[in-house]
């Protein structure tokens, strides 16, 4: 049920005048402007990852053609990135749980 007290007046309209839609629109268009560029931009960049990735896969494909193991050259590109103490800690723990497990 409705109390007749929670009822609330509507406000009535506020006019718009020719000022107020022409700078609401230019308002827009300048956000909307900025919107599409980066926008864009970010197509293009998603575009020429496409393309790196694509050069990336032909490389891997001519050094497997060649007789490298691609599996283990994505390791040693992923180990370059990292830090070097991170990975000799890493191999030296590796090496301890081989040597553990009988497996040197």
């Amino acid at each position: 049920m409705r109390n007749a007290h929670c009822k609330r007046r509507k406000a009535p309209p506020v006019k718009e005048t020719a000022e107020d839609r022409q700078q609401s629109d230019n308002t827009y268009g300048i956000a909307a402007e900025e919107l599409r560029q980066f926008i864009e931009q970010f197509e293009q960049l998603d575009a020429e990852k496409k393309d790196i990735s694509a050069q990336q896969k032909e490389l891997m494909a001519e050094a497997k053609a060649r007789g490298y193991d691609t599996r283990v050259m994505r390791k040693i590109i992923a180990l370059r990135k990292r830090d070097k103490d991170d990975v000799a800690e890493e191999e030296a723990i590796l090496e301890m749980y081989k040597a553990a497990l009988g497996m040197l």
